[in-house]
């Protein structure tokens, strides 16, 4: 009961304990910024510092990371929360968890599509679900006190003890070393969980406390607390930089001991640690998110249908889920790595047979099916099922998609233009495309429909599941389409088979690609950010191609549409360690 009671004391305290050290609802103030000697921070809540000293030298506090000089090249200097993936990742290296525990988290919030970003908070539900997640956590440790924490003599020796896995356990949670006033609070809270229990119940607390406490939730991007217009990145913050962009995790020990002599400080040290990470499973887990996020296409599990039109689509959903990780896989590790194979192939990869017969694909014995007419992930049913209503198909829905983030042409929604748009009469002697003539003969919505709906008309050919077809509502389908965006794509195509070849081609499509890559990756994609992207574009369009290896003899360099090149070029960049001072 004594143990239980100050836990649950130590819960309610806990987000006292934060808000001591700056962070209110998700917002933190970096209280290494707080005057030496000034009272407030406080370690076994996290003040979010990396200077890896725990001194508190310096004034001043980290302003919104929205203010600033935004024709800066660089972003601001901020703080972000994890997102739920990225949880799960820190938390597996930490403790060494074999079972997910940030599954049930609230959604994380998205900023241009990305789930990467700054504008995470934490509201009321989250805490809970942190706390219950820390406390499952921390059970694990106890678990393994043998490895993670032993003790020779917990009675006589317990507290030298703690002290020794606290600054094991507490330097990887937050990701550099410790200060020693943060040692000492967290021991201080051992002997909370310990006196009149047991070393057992101490460790399980300081568990607890670590695995919620902005030091871990939050990853600094605040600096050398430098004067002037802009600062540097610690070595321990380039290293989580680096290590988050890559894996969506931590760094390793490695990094970190990479860190601390200075390693990561040119391009040439960030790119060799860049081509280390890309060996990890969770890379290539990494590089699936920027990707899917990039299309969309992560929303097809949360994607349903109408079963009494589609009835096959919930028996091929995890199929398709499945070809998206397959097809990604083998393009990078067998394949060019390219955009524009991306976008053209002529392939994929499907082990359901099912899906392979709804593609009608001839398939090879390693999983590879050949498409001479379905080419790229856009044609693929993942694409055409989100990007789709749940009883028809949806050519504004996959226009939209095109337009914005495949060739970053900007198209106002309605609601920016303050338009209502009533929904399309239903009529089941017109084809869907019929129906949508009614854009282009009101004023009011012909300007932006112009642009959208010859890219989405284009994909007509496929139902809302991805199954081609040749009519619609007994009207043959018509799936030509005209392209006048001003674009080096502009032109006439039968299909979307077509549209996709010429996307695959095209240096617009290329550098878009490169934009979005910037966005997933650095969290950032607002307005404020663009002189900073722009910088981005101008400096990946230099980069060289890589060394040619054995399955690669021929490299493609980032300007060419290496997808792994260009997350490369984000760690390489001249401004990758420097944000502008708040």
């Amino acid at each position: 009961m004594l143990r239980r009671l100050r836990r649950e004391q130590f819960l309610i305290i806990l987000p006292l304990l934060a808000l001591a050290t700056g962070c209110v609802d998700g917002n933190l103030v970096d209280s290494s910024r707080r005057p030496a000697g000034s009272a407030g921070t406080d370690a076994a809540a996290g003040s979010g510092s990396d200077s890896g000293s725990g001194s508190n030298a310096g004034s001043g506090t980290v302003a919104s990371a929205g203010s600033g000089d935004i024709s800066s090249p660089l972003l601001p200097a901020r703080i972000r929360r994890l997102t739920k993936a990225e949880y799960e990742n820190s938390a597996r290296a930490v403790v060494g968890n074999s079972e997910p525990v940030a599954a049930d988290f609230a959604p994380d919030a998205r900023q241009g599509g990305y789930t990467v970003n700054d504008a995470q908070r934490v509201d009321s539900v989250l805490v809970k679900q942190i706390s219950t997640a820390a406390s499952k956590l921390a059970e694990q440790v106890r678990s393994k006190l043998d490895t993670l924490a032993p003790c020779a003599n917990p009675t006589a020796g317990g507290e030298a003890c703690a002290k020794t896995f606290i600054q094991s356990f507490a330097s990887r949670a937050y990701r550099r070393p410790l200060g020693d006033d943060e040692v000492g609070k967290l021991l201080a809270l051992f002997h909370v969980g310990a006196d009149g229990a047991t070393y057992a119940d101490g460790i399980e607390l300081v568990a607890t406390g670590v695995l919620q406490s902005a030091g871990f939730l939050y990853l600094n991007e605040t600096g050398d607390k430098a004067a002037g217009s802009q600062v540097s990145l610690t070595p321990y913050e380039t290293a989580s930089a680096i290590s988050y962009l890559v894996t969506g995790g931590p760094p390793d020990a490695e990094l970190i001991a990479a860190a601390a002599k200075g390693q990561l400080e040119t391009p040439e040290q960030r790119s060799a640690v860049f081509a280390r990470l890309l060996s990890s499973a969770d890379s290539r887990a990494r590089v699936l998110r920027v990707v899917q996020e990039w299309l969309g296409t992560d929303r097809l599990p949360d994607t349903g249908k109408d079963t009494q039109v589609y009835g096959d689509f919930a028996k091929l959903k995890p199929a398709m889920v499945s070809e998206t990780g397959a097809f990604l896989q083998r393009l990078l590790e067998r394949k060019t790595g390219t955009v524009g194979e991306l976008l053209g192939a002529n392939w994929s990869v499907a082990q359901n047979q099912d899906l392979t017969a709804l593609y009608g694909g001839s398939a090879a014995s390693d999983g590879e099916i050949t498409l001479p007419e379905r080419r790229g992930i856009l044609n693929q049913g993942a694409f055409l099922s989100v990007y789709a209503h749940a009883s028809e198909t949806g050519p504004v829905l996959r226009g939209v998609a095109i337009l914005r983030r495949v060739a970053c042409q900007f198209i106002a929604s309605p609601s920016e233009l303050k338009l209502a748009v009533p929904p399309l009469a239903p009529d089941p002697t017109k084809s869907t495309r019929q129906r949508l003539e009614a854009h282009v003969s009101d004023a009011a919505c012909a300007g932006c429909h112009r642009a959208i709906d010859p890219l989405g008309f284009s994909f007509e050919q496929y139902d809302g599941m991805g199954k081609h077809r040749t009519t619609d509502n007994g009207n043959p389908v018509d799936s030509q389409t005209t392209v006048k965006l001003n674009v080096d794509f502009d032109g006439d195509y039968a299909n979307s088979d077509q549209l996709a070849s010429a996307l695959a081609t095209s240096a617009t499509v290329r550098e878009c690609f490169a934009r979005n890559v910037f966005r997933a990756s650095m969290g950032r994609s607002g307005d404020d950010v663009k002189a900073a992207e722009t910088a981005f574009v101008n400096y990946w369009k230099t980069v060289p191609a890589p060394a040619p290896d054995a399955t690669h003899p021929t490299p493609a360099s980032a300007a060419e549409g290496s997808i792994l090149e260009a997350l490369r070029s984000v760690v390489t960049s001249p401004n990758f360690t420097l944000r502008r001072a708040q």
